[in-house]
């Protein structure tokens, strides 16, 4: 017959005071450990304890001291074992700091579209700033590695759990929609970006960007198809889940046939997917119905004429700054964006008189006749006032958690205030047009 192993754990044994006045041990993390050697014994049992001094210790002064002397030493040899835990502890606690550190400046980095090599600036501050406000704690600065290395490593690194996060929330996704937007950045370079809003089983809705596709060559619908199954397959968004894709309605995402639309449904037929046109994108069109050609293109034209000579565009700035002007400089018009008309109309109507000193200075002041024109600056200001209203409007609808009742709501306000704003206008009341 076997015989069966003794376990000392579940004799529950437990540390005898005595001991370490006796045999100068104390507990650390549930074993019995030597204040003079530092060696710790297997269990609490007396005899391992004496074995252990008398062995080790037996010709050391420990054994001959009285019983005063012993308890002096005892809270001596204990204040040095904490000392060394806690140091042990604090270098446990400044290394995780410091981790922790090197990955809150990555973060703010990518967030902010800065440079990766932006993180050796930014501890160099740090160091500079620790020697005027806490020369003590520099050592502990000295340990964020912020290297060009270290920050892709960490921006990678946090790439991969927030899209491992996305991922786990989509798994539970009982029903789910897309809205998708395709433009072109900076270099020239189609972008095609997928948002999702889903639902799960507790009716927790999660809203995020899903993923942004690079449309190398073309940008038609079997081209915006093709990634956006890429995007959908990277992500395990399955397709029986989608109830709603909205676009931005161009010819390449609605198109019946050959257009994202007709490829979707001979793709997947049968589906229940319902196809909308982004009411954001209707609104931003609206301005297309407003004949303001003659003064948007007078306009666009006096901001090119400050902004595209490099001369002039230099003298107009130092000449905003020798006066103390708000603003430092006019907006380009950029047609792609939403708010760019409003916002160009309200710098230069902001600047008008600033424009008009300039190029009479510089004896040009046929290029700001529009601004010294009594009738085109009435227009000119009346359609400021509207694009701000405009403006307002689209920047509500904007934004996360916005669901189809909040927008309607502000499609509305909006309405009513356009009947409120002619019936005022006729009136020659011009409370909502101050200009």
């Amino acid at each position: 017959m076997a015989i069966k192993k003794r376990n000392v754990d579940s004799e529950c044994r437990a540390f005898n005071d005595e001991w370490t006045w006796k045999y100068f041990f104390t507990i650390v993390k549930h074993k019995p450990v030597c204040l003079i050697c530092n060696e710790a014994v297997a269990d609490f049992k007396e005899y391992n304890i004496s074995r252990h001094f008398s062995s080790k210790h037996k010709n050391s002064n420990y054994e001959a001291m009285s019983e005063y002397e012993r308890k002096e030493n005892i809270e001596s040899l204990c204040k040095k074992l904490s000392g060394r835990q806690n140091f042990f502890k604090e270098v446990n606690t400044i290394q995780e700091a410091a981790t922790h550190a090197s990955y809150i400046v990555p973060y703010n980095i990518a967030k902010n579209n800065k440079a990766l090599s932006d993180g050796e600036f930014v501890k160099q501050c740090a160091l500079q700033v620790c020697d005027v406000l806490c020369p003590d704690k520099k050592n502990n600065f000295q340990t964020v590695s912020l290297s060009r290395k270290t920050v892709t490593s960490r921006i990678e690194a946090i790439d991969k759990n927030l899209t491992s996060q996305l991922e786990s929330k989509i798994r539970q996704f009982k029903f789910c929609s897309i809205a998708m937007d395709e433009s072109t950045d900076i270099n020239d370079t189609a972008q095609l970006v997928l948002f999702i809003r889903g639902v799960d089983e507790n009716f927790e809705i999660t809203e995020e960007l899903a993923c942004m596709r690079s449309l190398k060559g073309t940008t038609k619908g079997c081209d915006i198809f093709r990634e956006f199954q890429q995007g959908l397959l990277t992500l395990k968004v399955p397709i029986t889940n989608i109830c709603n894709i909205t676009t931005d309605g161009a010819p390449n995402m609605t198109g019946k046939k050959s257009g994202f639309l007709g490829l979707f449904n001979q793709k997947y037929p049968g589906n229940n997917v319902v196809f909308l046109h982004c009411v954001i994108q209707q609104d931003a069109l609206c301005k297309s119905a407003l004949n303001m050609k003659p003064v948007l293109d007078a306009v666009v034209k006096l901001v090119n004429t400050i902004r595209s000579r490099g001369l002039t565009h230099r003298q107009f700035r130092d000449f905003l700054q020798s006066v103390q002007s708000e603003y430092s400089d006019v907006l380009y018009y950029t047609k792609v964006r939403w708010l760019s008309a409003g916002c160009v109309f309200e710098r230069v109507w902001q600047l008008k008189d600033d424009i008009v000193s300039f190029f009479h200075d510089k004896q040009c002041s046929a290029v700001c006749e529009m601004l010294e024109d009594t009738e085109r600056l009435s227009d000119f200001a009346f359609f400021t006032d509207l694009l701000c209203h405009m403006n307002n409007l689209n920047v509500k609808m904007q934004g996360k958690n916005q669901f189809i009742d909040d927008i309607w709501a502000h499609l509305k306000d909006f309405k009513q205030k356009l009947n409120l704003f002619a019936g005022q206008l006729a009136k020659n009341d011009l409370s909502h047009f101050s200009r």
